[in-house]
C-alpha cells in the first residue's frame, strides 16, 4: 500500500490491525513538500499527485485494481485488462491473443527487451515483453461487479472485515481532500480531519513567500488559476479583498518569483487569511471568479442593503 501523507489515519490503522502483511510504503517526501518544491496545487486538470506516489508504484509489475464499471462515467470505459503505454485494452480473452502473439514474437532469450518482465499463466506458460520499464499491467476482477456484489461478498461470502469509515458515512475513501472529490466531501473532510486543512494552508504560505524555489514548471510564487495562455495570478491587496490582475502572464524574475506576489506589507495574520482563502477556493471546485463572488461582493450587497 503506497501512502500518501495525506491518507485518513483510520485507513492506516485498519490496514495494520486486520492486514499485517500488506507493506505499507511510505513516500519519500510528504505532498506539502512536493507542492511547494512544484509551487503548484494539485488539481483535477493537473493531479501530480497521483503521478508522484501511485501511478509510478507499479512500474515493471501486474497489479491487480478494484475499480467498477459503476463507479463513474470515467471508470465505466475502462477494460479489464489495460497495459499502462496503451498498447493494449480489452477483455481476458483478448489478452490472451495478445499474450501469445507476444509469446510468439519473442523466439529467444536474446530477443528480451532490457528490463521485460516475465509473465508466468496458471498453465506456466510464460509471455515475455508484455510488460517492461515503467510499464504496468493493470488487471481489474470486479470490473462488472455492482456496490451491491461488492458489500456481499464481503459481509457474507468472504465474511472479511472492512474500514470503520464506511459505516460512518463515508461512500469512498481516498486521500483527504483529494482533487478529485466533490466539494462536499471535501468540507467533511477537513472538519474531521483540520491537520490536513493547517498543513496545507502552511504550504500555500511557503509558496507565496518563494520558499522551496525550483526551476520546474511555475516557478513564480504566486497561484495562478486559468488554462493555456490565459494564466492569471492571484494577487491580494491589504484591504482583504481578492485582486485577479488581468494582465499576461510575467516572466520570473532573476529571484525565480512574479513581483506581485510579494508578501510585503502584510501582517501575519493577512497572510495567513489570505492563505486559508487560497485552500477553500481550491477545495471549493468552483472557477475563481464564481467563488470570489459568492464570498465576497455577496458581502458587499448584503452590507449595501443593510445600510
Amino acid at each position: 500500500m503506497n501512502l500518501t501523507s495525506v491518507d485518513p489515519p483510520e485507513v492506516i490503522r485498519f490496514v495494520k490491525r486486520s492486514y499485517p502483511e500488506v507493506e505499507l510504503i511510505k513516500p519519500k517526501d510528504s505532498i506539502y513538500h512536493v507542492a511547494l518544491r512544484k509551487q503548484l496545487l494539485p488539481t483535477k486538470k493537473v493531479r501530480w499527485c497521483c503521478e508522484e506516489y501511485k501511478e509510478k508504484a507499479g512500474a515493471g509489475k501486474v497489479t491487480l485494481i478494484g475499480i467498477r464499471h459503476q463507479e463513474s462515467r470515467n471508470r465505466a470505459k475502462r477494460n479489464e485488462v489495460e497495459i499502462s503505454n496503451y498498447s493494449f485494452s480489452g477483455d481476458l480473452k483478448a489478452f490472451e491473443k495478445f499474450r501469445k502473439k507476444k509469446l510468439s514474437a519473442t523466439k529467444s532469450p536474446s530477443t528480451r527487451k532490457k528490463g521485460e518482465v516475465n509473465i508466468t499463466n496458471a498453465k506456466e506458460e510464460k509471455a515475455i515483453g508484455c510488460i517492461s520499464g515503467k510499464e504496468t499491467l493493470l488487471i481489474s476482477p470486479i470490473i462488472h461487479w455492482t456496490e451491491r456484489d461488492v458489500w456481499e461478498f464481503l459481509n457474507k461470502v468472504a465474511q472479511v472485515p472492512h474500514c470503520e469509515l464506511y459505516d460512518q458515512g463515508f461512500y469512498r475513501i481516498g486521500c483527504i481532500c483529494c482533487p478529485m472529490s466533490p466539494p462536499r466531501q471535501k468540507l467533511i473532510e477537513n472538519e474531521r480531519w483540520p491537520h490536513v486543512r493547517r498543513n496545507w494552508v502552511k504550504a500555500i504560505r511557503e509558496i507565496r513567500s518563494g520558499g522551496g524555489y525550483c526551476k520546474e514548471r511555475l516557478p513564480q510564487a504566486t497561484l495562478w488559476y486559468g488554462i493555456g495562455k490565459d494564466w492569471k495570478p492571484i494577487c491580494w491587496e491589504n484591504d482583504r479583498r481578492q485582486r485577479v490582475h488581468s494582465t499576461p502572464r510575467p516572466e520570473p524574475l532573476e529571484s525565480g518569483f512574479s513581483d506581485c506576489s510579494s508578501p510585503d506589507g502584510l501582517t501575519d495574520e493577512q497572510e495567513q487569511e489570505i492563505a486559508e482563502n487560497i485552500f477553500d477556493w481550491w477545495i471549493s471546485g468552483k472557477a475563481y471568479k464564481k467563488w470570489y463572488a459568492e464570498k465576497f461582493l455577496q458581502y458587499e450587497l448584503e452590507f449595501d442593503g443593510w445600510l
